[in-house]
């Protein structure tokens, strides 16, 4: 025989089982928060790292901010710091100030790095008070190992005209020979160009190629080289070497300019109006292009003009065969015929 439960242990156990599943449900209901908020920020972060590898910056950007949105209390330093280098790299600087900001505030430890981002982005906006700020932020907090913050200095001093300044801070920054910080390389280079050292900007940019140091912006170092073999006088020189930067950059507007203006100052005018053309397609949007097309209308009537006036001009081959042709009219005339 099976046991009889008795009615009243029944009447015990039902507000039991009722507990049980409501406190099976809040659990429930927990688990399912923590799946809506944790992952789906550890999901959106991870893509964003992926689409900063592929360098597509703006879908990057909407994932880190999803990041954000999914973290509890939106607090996620680390997507406000990709938040920011993504705008920073796109040049949107006030939002990547924003998001520097954001991550300096929930950060606990010392950022150097997203200081010194966040100095290079009020520089581009021309602020560069609160650039200073950050910079002395920076190597206040950086180990006395890490270069950039004195680097960011000779970047602000550079920035604000004071090249001699600059060019003592891109020093430092190299520290001992041989020196292998590229950007500090460079920043060095362009001071003596700036200073019309051009035998020594020379010399650096040749270092550069020759040690085949990492992370060289070519276009710039190119050009740069281009410039300086231009003042030196040697135009083929500067010719060769901003051909050698648009390998690197096809539509690099500096170059085509600078290719143009010595075409025409050598009054090669078809190779100056090709570069001209060329120089108009790549312009800035912003970049006034009133005395480029001016130049290149009048380049354009000029050459049209001295194809027309040689088409006219008898060539001496010509005028000899006229005069053949008029020769034996005159003596048939003469001959009375």
């Amino acid at each position: 025989m099976k046991p009889v439960q008795s009615t009243s242990m029944t009447k015990l156990r039902l507000p039991l089982l009722v507990a049980l599943s409501v406190f099976i449900s809040i659990q429930a209901a927990f688990c399912r928060q923590d799946k809506a908020t944790v992952e789906p920020s550890e999901i959106h972060m991870k893509e964003g790292l992926k689409k900063i590898k592929a360098h597509d910056y703006e879908g990057a950007s909407d994932d880190f901010l999803q990041s954000v949105y999914f973290s509890r209390n939106h607090y996620n330093p680390q997507a406000y710091l990709y938040l920011g280098l993504c705008h920073k790299a796109t040049r949107n600087y006030s939002k990547a100030i924003e998001a520097f900001l954001n991550h300096l505030k929930q950060v606990t430890e010392p950022a150097p790095n997203a200081r010194v981002d966040l100095a290079e982005c009020y520089m581009n906006i021309g602020d560069f008070d609160k650039a200073k700020i950050q910079v002395d932020q920076a190597r206040a907090e950086a180990d006395y190992t890490d270069k950039r913050p004195i680097y960011a200095m000779g970047e602000l001093y550079e920035k604000m005209g004071e090249t001699g300044m600059a060019l003592d801070s891109y020093c430092v920054a190299l520290g001992d020979q041989p020196w292998t910080y590229t950007d500090a390389y460079m920043g060095k280079a362009r001071c003596e160009i700036k200073l019309n050292n051009f035998n020594n900007a020379i010399k650096d940019y040749r270092a550069i190629i020759d040690q085949c140091l990492k992370n060289v912006n070519w276009v710039e170092l190119y050009y740069n080289l281009g410039q300086c073999y231009y003042k030196r006088g040697d135009h083929q020189g500067a010719i060769d070497h901003w051909h050698y930067a648009l390998k690197h950059d096809p539509d690099n507007f500096d170059c085509h300019s600078a290719l143009a203006f010595i075409f025409d100052e050598e009054k090669h005018y078809s190779s100056a109006i090709k570069e001209y053309e060329d120089a108009l397609r790549c312009a800035p949007k912003n970049y006034n292009t009133d005395k480029l097309n001016r130049r290149l209308i009048f380049l354009q009537a000029k050459l049209k003009g001295d194809e027309t006036q040689k088409q006219v001009r008898p060539s001496p081959y010509m005028r000899q065969q006229e005069q053949a042709q008029k020769t034996p009219e005159v003596n048939m005339k003469d001959a009375g015929f």
